[in-house]
């Protein structure tokens, strides 16, 4: 008598976790058939569902609140509880299979998610914020290097994990969502309180951030085996690679100069007197050949010059890591001149004035592209201010 398993067979089951081993292996060698229903799993994946969007109005709500009381902790928070980049890996995922269907679907789904996302920001952020500083908002203004690395690996990863893991990957998810959502919270309130020193820069932020990780969601698909369906034109695919060319090109071209190009207030320039020497006129008495002495002329006395402050270097201290903004004008109503890091050196031209208890200094800073900013700051982030006559 032969022995009867006591497990029922399932051979669809087992058929289907053979071809997605076999597909995560070999992907370009499987049938067009297979090729289209494994990709046919990972488009349910990345489809979204109605938590994105209520994600994406708390992440909202908590990035706006973070920048209005600068506080990292909210905005951690935010990226954390920022819906699942989904869609941009349903973006990539069409790009490289060429399916301008489900290209559509996705681009929709995740322009709505953003939108939500800026609108809440905005609100939380902007509304009755008063003259906030906004000094968290004002770093995603610059793109840096360190910011760049974010996005790249994160996005490599969220697509690797999606092919051979076929899940979105939570913490490779956060990093990307924290490189596009809290730029986008940031242009959103500078949209809503007037500051286009902080909207331009951010939304220039935002824009590159995500061209690059759909150039790296693209890449990383294509590197492991992904090609256009039978019958894709591949226009979209093509479209995609453009995208990334500009991106790349930006980046290398423009993206060190991005602070020099943006529109900042120019302050007024201020002219330091300088000394010049006077001589002074030696009057001699001149005698006559007769014993009759002559009038001795009286000297003119010649004015005390006012020595002129020599300017005293500084650096930019006590900010607790998140730096200091520079202003027209002294006083927190000054328009915005530029923003100065913790540690920037600066050198002190004039001061101090004194607005509402506090006490300003007028500083001149030259930044990395050589740009030589002056604007008034505050005396409590300046270490050794006082100038020596």
């Amino acid at each position: 008598m032969s022995a009867q398993s006591s497990e029922p067979l399932d051979p669809l089951g087992q058929a289907s976790r053979a071809r997605r081993r076999r597909a995560r292996r070999m992907l370009t060698q499987l049938r067009a058939d297979e090729r289209e229903a494994f990709l046919e799993d990972l488009a349910k994946i990345v489809t979204p569902g109605v938590e994105l969007f209520f994600y994406a109005l708390l992440a909202g709500a908590l990035i706006g609140l973070g920048f209005r009381f600068d506080q990292r902790a909210l905005l951690v928070a935010g990226a954390l509880l920022a819906p699942r980049m989904g869609p941009l890996m349903g973006l990539a995922l069409s790009a490289v299979s060429g399916s301008a269907r489900f290209f559509g679907r996705m681009t929709a789904a995740f322009l709505a998610a953003m939108l939500l996302l800026g609108v809440t920001a905005g609100l939380s952020g902007g509304l009755g914020a008063g003259d906030a500083p906004y000094l968290l908002a004002l770093c995603h203004t610059k793109l840096n290097w360190l910011d760049f690395a974010m996005v790249m690996v994160g996005a490599g990863l969220l697509a690797y994990k999606l092919v051979r893991d076929e899940v979105l990957a939570p913490l490779p998810s956060a990093a990307v969502a924290y490189e596009l959502a809290l730029p986008l919270g940031a242009a959103a309130i500078g949209l809503l309180v007037g500051k286009p020193e902080l909207w331009e820069g951010a939304l220039l932020t935002f824009g590159l951030h995500l061209a690059w990780a759909l150039v790296v969601g693209v890449g990383v698909l294509a590197g492991l085996g992904f090609r256009p369906l039978t019958g894709a034109t591949g226009s979209l695919a093509a479209a995609v690679a453009l995208m990334g060319v500009v991106a790349v090109l930006s980046a290398a071209g423009l993206g060190a100069s991005v602070l020099a190009s943006l529109p900042t207030p120019t302050p007024t320039p201020t002219a330091t007197p300088t000394p010049t020497a006077t001589s002074t006129p030696t009057h001699t008495a001149t005698m006559t050949p007769t014993a009759t002495p002559t009038h001795t002329p009286t000297i003119t006395p010649t004015p005390t010059q006012t020595p002129t402050p020599t300017p005293q270097p500084a650096e930019v201290l006590r900010t607790g890591g998140i730096g200091a903004v520079l202003r027209v004008t002294p006083g927190p109503l000054g328009a915005h001149v530029g923003f100065l890091e913790e540690g920037d050196r600066v050198v002190v031209l004039e001061g101090p004035t004194e607005i509402d208890g506090s006490v300003w200094w007028y500083v001149r800073f030259i930044n990395d592209f050589g740009e030589v900013l002056e604007g008034w700051l505050q005396g409590d982030y300046l270490a050794t201010v006082t100038p020596v006559p």
